[in-house]
């Protein structure tokens, strides 16, 4: 039998724009042996509601909407998804978020590299520090505006090994898998064995979020951080009608 896959989902109506095209996707997922569970967290019970009419074949449970650090309720909501995989039986996490919109194959293919930590791929928008943007980094976003995005994958500088830099556009060609440093928290496959080992995390006072941590502590262990060039994922930023960096309660 295919391994056992509980796709895990932290959800508010912050990302509410996000959710039918994320949905949809799922439902398109091509692998027979996967559960869902939605955490939804939101403020107030209104897209809690909105879920369970829309969707109710989907697993979703409400929890933690009285927790106003988003950091934190985030941590919350992943490890509630942690021991619900190491209960029931599945033998990897996929965590996923709310706005990234991921290809059919896309268990498959993560799986298939057997490794314990390994993300798919997807843009966002990048940190100004240490960041030198190429054309390639160009991308036009509609209404003859344009913006800076880059795979929000962290590789080891060649110049610098105590320093990281952004993996480039023109480095996800071939397709193939790589070692991080570092990935961004919305598409990530992990195994149970890692999992029995780490929990997600945030620090206070400190404004890394969960996947950072995550990161750091699967490789103080000793694993090795991978992401598949060839799992391209979509990531809804477009459609925001708001800015992280104007989010007070992070």
């Amino acid at each position: 039998m295919k391994p056992k896959v509980l796709i895990g989902v932290p959800v508010s109506d912050m990302h509410a724009y996000a959710i039918e095209e994320f949905v949809e996707a799922l439902k398109k997922v091509d692998y027979p042996n996967f559960d869902t569970l939605f955490v939804e967290n939101s403020p107030k019970e209104d897209f809690y509601k909105f879920l369970k009419e829309k969707y109710p074949e989907l697993k979703i449970v409400r929890k933690y909407s009285d927790i106003e650090i988003i950091r934190l309720k985030v941590v919350k909501c992943k490890n509630l998804i942690r021991e619900k995989m190491l209960n029931g039986g599945y033998d990897y996490f996929f965590s996923l978020d709310q706005d990234v919109i991921v290809p059919r194959d896309i268990i498959t293919r993560l799986l298939a590299t057997k490794k314990d930590f390994v993300a798919g791929v997807y843009l966002g928008y990048p940190h100004k520090e240490g960041f030198n943007p190429t054309k390639n980094n160009i991308a036009n976003i509609g209404g003859g505006k344009a913006t800076i995005v880059t795979p929000i994958v962290w590789i080891s500088h060649p110049l610098h090994p105590d320093k990281v830099r952004y993996l480039r556009m023109e480095e996800l060609k071939p397709e193939r898998l790589i070692e991080a440093m570092l990935v961004g928290g919305g598409s990530i496959m992990l195994s149970r064995e890692i999992l029995e080992k780490i929990k997600f995390r945030h620090v206070k006072e400190n404004t890394n979020w969960d996947d950072y941590w995550l990161c750091k502590d699967a490789r103080d262990l000793g694993y090795k951080v991978y992401a598949d060039t060839g799992a391209m994922c979509k990531h809804l930023i477009k459609k925001r009608e708001w800015e992280w960096r104007k989010v007070g309660n992070q």
